[in-house]
């Protein structure tokens, strides 16, 4: 049943938006009903046709051509696809160095977007056409961003964070969700600073687009600790073709124990890397700060220095509460689609 409701859901939310045609809509109702029907009857040889972004079952395996699940992966296979993943991390670590620094690497216009202080995100302007829209994680106790976006450019968004409470709306343009993005590993505010009792809803961006009806995304700004090292897994087995259909991305990570504690960590890190490479994107701004003490005293996965990439500190004098650390970076990336090496659609038999 609930197949079905989910269905009618899909059918009357993307018949109805401007975003899609009628034969979209069927198209999507259609997958949805194969969904349910496979559900129903329980056959094994029906569940094969399930959609990714539909199936609350994530895929075992890889719908990207060229790079692999780390769970499909053992041994010397895991090796190599860390080295490949390093040679990124070496690269970007080289563009943004290894000391506290503000970069601008691109050549696009930069817009500050925010209150001029901590929280602020960089993006290139000008403003996009109309109608443009964004998805924002990580919005904390400060929604300026979205509605400074929202009022400078007019552009409709998502803005999403299962940490905080706002009301429904930030803004006549942008709707708030107490929902975050989904995460490799418990999340650390949760545990540390509300106990770890809270129980999350958490998407993945692939699905969030899916179900949002948006064939682009002009936007988005992910700031939500954690989410950037799933973010790459949750490409590969849900739309290799995701990032090709986004022009910016305002992206924050953080690289020490409290967010990246295995090997399969650094790999899905690093591999984010090389997809927005891969779907042309190119670095236009950076910033490399210290994390807060408790998360930078964790120490770093020791694959991070051994390919290159900025992450640890050194105590700050007379400060015994504040280090100086580069284990947290802010990223700038902007699309451009002439750069792209590859587009994929999901045609791997499910």
């Amino acid at each position: 049943m609930s197949g079905l409701l989910i269905a009618a859901l899909i059918f009357f939310i993307f018949g109805g938006s401007a975003q899609y045609d009628e034969h979209e809509s069927a198209q999507l109702f259609a997958l949805a009903v194969t969904s349910t029907v496979s559900s129903l009857r329980g056959s094994e040889e029906m569940s094969k046709n399930r959609n990714p972004l539909l199936s609350v079952e994530p895929l075992k395996y890889s719908l990207h051509p060229d790079w692999k699940l780390w769970s499909e992966m053992e041994g010397s296979e895991q090796q190599q696809a860390l080295d490949r993943v390093g040679v990124y991390l070496k690269k970007y670590g080289d563009m943004i160095g290894h000391k506290k620094k503000i970069k601008k690497h691109g050549t696009c216009d930069l817009i500050n977007i925010g209150l001029n202080i901590e929280g602020d995100h960089n993006l290139c302007g000008p403003a996009p056409p109309k109608p443009c829209n964004f998805i924002s994680f990580g919005i904390n106790d400060d929604p300026s961003f979205d509605r400074i976006l929202a009022d400078r450019w007019g552009c409709r968004g998502f803005a999403g964070d299962p940490t905080v409470e706002h009301p429904s709306k930030l803004h006549p343009l942008v709707t708030f969700h107490n929902v975050g993005a989904t995460l490799l590993m418990n999340n650390e505010e949760r545990e540390v600073d509300k106990g770890g009792a809270e129980d999350w809803w958490l998407v993945s961006m692939p699905k969030l687009r899916f179900f949002l009806g948006l064939k682009h995304i002009d936007i988005i700004k992910l700031d939500c600790e954690g989410c950037e090292v799933a973010f790459a897994r949750d490409i590969l087995r849900e739309d290799p073709s995701y990032l090709h259909h986004v022009d910016q991305l305002s992206i924050e990570t953080h690289v020490t124990r409290t967010w990246l504690d295995s090997r399969e960590h650094v790999y899905y890190f690093g591999l984010h890397f090389a997809l927005l490479e891969e779907a042309g994107f190119v670095l236009e701004w950076s910033n490399v700060f210290g994390c807060s003490k408790r998360h930078e005293v964790t120490g770093c996965m020791p694959e991070l220095e051994q390919y290159g990439f900025p992450c640890g500190y050194k105590p700050w004098p007379a400060h015994p509460n504040v280090v100086i650390g580069v284990s947290c970076q802010d990223f700038l990336w902007k699309r451009y689609p002439e750069k792209a090496s590859g587009s994929f659609s999901i045609t791997k038999s499910l």
